[in-house]
């Protein structure tokens, strides 16, 4: 089975999955991960204790909020387990494209080549497009 882990510092995941929820329903093979939410918990036996949850032929994606953050830099200390697939960058668009499409692509490398590439053409900066759009009615 295929997995989907939204982590992020603070309560980004838990939201991002609520609000995923809220457009596609409920999601049983997403779990969210939020670090520093507790003093006492480290982020490494969160990641371990996540781990524990797959069997030997699950994959994870793994969709971290900021490429260079501490959690996505402990995610990248745990790549050479094969069952785990590094996303940088949580964002509505591309977590939706991933839960919507994460039965019907088997292959998990274009799974997430798709959300990636449909997830940034939907970073917009609407001034422009709108500018665009009223120059082209005035031809």
């Amino acid at each position: 089975m295929r997995y989907l882990l939204f982590a992020s510092h603070g309560r980004l995941a838990e939201g991002m999955l609520h609000s995923v929820e809220m457009i596609t329903g409920k999601q049983e093979s997403v779990w969210t991960m939020g670090a520093y939410l507790e003093e006492k918990v480290d982020i490494k036996s969160q990641i371990n204790a996540c781990l524990r949850r797959l069997m030997d032929e699950d994959e994870l994606i793994v969709v971290t909020d900021i490429f260079g953050g501490s959690v996505n830099n402990e995610f990248m200390n745990v790549l050479d387990d094969k069952r785990i697939h590094l996303i940088a960058g949580l964002n509505l668009a591309m977590v939706i494209e991933l839960v919507t499409m994460n039965n019907r692509e088997k292959d998990t490398v274009k799974l997430i080549k798709s959300a990636l590439n449909n997830s940034k053409s939907s970073m917009r900066y609407c001034n422009l497009d709108l500018k665009c759009d009223t120059d082209d009615e005035e031809f």
